[in-house]
């Protein structure tokens, strides 16, 4: 585990020491190599077999490339979004630390694809983002010209790590600028009026997302307004089961999307549904 602290260009503090398992992941790498030596190598092959010890290799070169496209990403911004967050030792609002999952953003170019199959104009809508995390997915957002931007987070140390970025963040494709994150957990969260994007990149397990997503329904139930659904997921499969919990609601339909491409700026490619209120 290790821990990393970093400021933006004009020495601004963006955020507190945090838990981070993307940081020095090839140095790590090179030590155990070389703890193992070759002998102890050989025998992991061997144990493991040589397609997947290939393809342990790969997503581990993988993560590093994107981790340090990320870092790049975050330089030129004037922020700090990069990292494998891990909940342990973060301060959690709620009693749900147990159903959360690390916090990893969102790639750049995943999330500009997963918002083509949105509509065009969203200058009346508001993108709320479940799981908010240090808050990149928020900035991007800003370029799609929501009325608003609010993240949902429960860790302390994040929503402040957010809240910098917001202020730092330096890019003059901006269109929206109102931008919020706010401390709470998930399931207490109450949606706000007017047509909305509600995202989900893998936040939390599915208890808590079946609580989420009922909230959703009794808000529009009780105000109906447009309404979009994003969730993806690059581990676990999350989406085989959040797509049809969010379909078993008899409130959504999937819209059409492709398979997401890779995306070298991705740990991971995403695999992604789109739901639309009908």
């Amino acid at each position: 585990m290790v821990y990393v602290n970093r400021t933006s260009d004009d020495g601004a503090l963006i955020g507190r020491d945090l838990p981070d398992l993307s940081a020095n992941r090839l140095g790590r790498a090179l030590r155990t190599a070389r703890d193992l030596g070759f002998s102890g190598i050989h025998a992991t092959i061997r144990r493991h077999g040589f397609r997947e010890t290939a393809h342990f290799i790969g997503r581990n070169l993988r993560h590093i490339i994107a981790h340090r496209i990320a870092l790049a990403w975050d330089q030129r911004h004037g922020v700090d979004t990069a990292g494998s967050i891990q909940l342990d030792g973060l301060t959690i609002k709620g009693p749900n630390r147990k159903f959360g999952n690390e916090c990893v953003c969102t790639s750049p170019q995943s999330f500009e694809f997963m918002t083509r199959f949105l509509p065009k104009d969203l200058h009346d809508y508001t993108f709320v983002d479940f799981g908010a995390g240090k808050g990149r997915t928020l900035l991007l957002a800003g370029r799609n010209g929501f009325r608003k931007i609010i993240g949902v987070e429960f860790a302390g140390e994040l929503v402040k790590c957010a809240t910098g970025n917001i202020a730092h963040y330096k890019n003059a494709a901006q269109k929206c600028r109102d931008i919020q994150v706010i401390e709470a957990d998930a399931v207490e969260f109450v949606l706000p009026d007017g047509p909305l994007v509600i995202y989900f990149y893998n936040p939390f397990t599915r208890e808590v997302f079946d609580s989420v997503m009922r909230n959703v329904v009794r808000s529009l139930k009780a105000d109906r307004r447009d309404c979009y659904v994003v969730y993806g997921s690059s581990s676990a499969d999350a989406i085989d089961w959040a797509g049809p919990a969010i379909l078993a609601t008899g409130c959504f339909t999937q819209v059409s999307t492709p398979p997401m491409p890779f995306f070298f700026d991705a740990v991971r490619t995403i695999r992604f549904g789109v739901f639309r209120l009908h």
